[in-house]
């Protein structure tokens, strides 16, 4: 709580222009200090600053927000009633006529909630929940990624080998990146994921009855490459319909991936459009994949929530037409894995002195290499 109250306090102190007479508290600076005479004086040249937006995976979402409504409740949104015990207000629903969209929750609607239940962060002058950003990083390479590619490589095979079993799928995991995944990637100059492709890092081990999924060792980027490589295997796997909306799940997503990275931090009408129609395009054919598996009752083309907040991700594009890659958490997640490495190996009384000695240290380095680059270009 008291660190949401610094950060309501910096951002009130932002939006003046000017440095502040008094601290988080409301205490006033000791008289003939520093920050008592400099009270009142521009800190920025005159410059303002402003809440822009909170950035953070789903768990410190959930956990920041005191979200009384996420991906681990029945009901899993935080802008709508989409749940998942409510057959009319399904979360896996993703067409146009589905009952979650009509229970919309507005901001304004939010902050009638109790105190109790309230986010801190509503103190934060400029927060609004739609200002809770979505990021690509965590939705979609770390969460409806790794079921996609899992889901439609193994349905491939399956369709390829009857009866295939645990070994068989295996095997052919391993052929198909030995003879396709990593060709592929050197035809097209990418760095091919460091990790093979197996029946175990496929979630495909022990049983034929789990929902395949990439295991954790793929990272991001990795995931990232793997859609499109897999937007390509599939492309000659059209001989059934199922065959066809597959590849048109895929190709859909590698579009919708190709058309924001292409872009700049605003989108322009006509890639919007573009965008919007490839990600709404995606999950149809994923929902139609999903529903066909189930009816066969087979495990393939699991529904996790985060495909709900794609949806999301793609009503936020067209109100704003925001390209929401610049809002992904790559940087934060890089600096946390460097924060990580400094924190190793401290004891508990210097730990805070020797995280920031070492930071200092990272920042310096950094920024002495930046200025020799800039020095040896012409």
């Amino acid at each position: 709580m008291e660190v949401t109250q610094i950060i309501a306090w910096i951002h009130r102190v932002m939006l003046t222009g000017l440095k502040p007479a008094t601290d988080h508290l409301g205490c006033e600076w000791p008289p003939g200090s520093r920050r008592a005479m400099e009270a009142g004086s521009p800190f920025a040249r005159q410059l303002l600053g402003a809440f822009a937006g909170f950035k953070s995976d789903l768990e410190a979402r959930v956990l920041c927000h005191r979200l009384p409504r996420s991906y681990m409740h029945n009901f899993v949104c935080e802008h709508d009633l989409a749940c998942v015990h409510l057959a009319h207000l399904q979360y896996g629903d993703f067409r146009s006529t589905a009952g979650w969209r009509t229970s919309a929750i507005t901001h304004e609607d939010y902050m009638i909630t109790s105190e109790s239940s309230m986010s801190p962060w509503a103190e934060v002058p400029g927060w609004r929940k739609e200002r809770n950003l979505d990021d690509t990083l965590h939705d979609i390479y770390q969460g409806i990624g790794p079921h996609l590619v899992a889901s439609t490589i193994v349905h491939c095979i399956l369709e390829e080998i009857p009866k295939c079993t645990l070994e068989k799928l295996d095997l052919k995991l391993k052929s198909l990146y030995t003879n396709s995944y990593k060709p592929w990637c050197r035809e097209n100059k990418t760095d091919s994921a460091g990790n093979s492709f197996s029946g175990v890092k496929f979630n495909r081990e022990k049983s034929n009855k789990t929902y395949p999924e990439l295991g954790s060792v793929y990272k991001a980027y990795e995931v990232k490459v793997i859609i499109f490589w897999a937007a390509f295997y599939c492309k000659d796997k059209l001989g059934s319909f199922q065959g066809r909306v597959r590849a048109m799940c895929l190709y859909s997503l590698a579009s919708w991936i190709r058309v924001l990275d292409l872009a700049g931090g605003w989108l322009t009408n006509d890639e919007v459009e573009s965008a919007c129609k490839f990600g709404e395009q995606f999950l149809l054919c994923y929902q139609y994949l999903a529903g066909a598996s189930l009816q066969a009752k087979v495990c393939l083309y699991k529904i996790i929530p985060k495909f709900h907040y794609f949806c999301h991700m793609l009503i936020y594009m067209k109100l704003t037409k925001r390209n929401v890659r610049f809002d992904a958490c790559w940087m934060e997640e890089d600096l946390m894995g460097k924060l990580t490495n400094m924190s190793s190996k401290t004891h508990a009384r210097t730990f805070v002195l020797s995280v920031l000695t070492r930071y200092c240290c990272l920042v310096s380095v950094v920024d002495s290499m930046t200025a020799s680059a800039k020095l040896k270009k012409p």
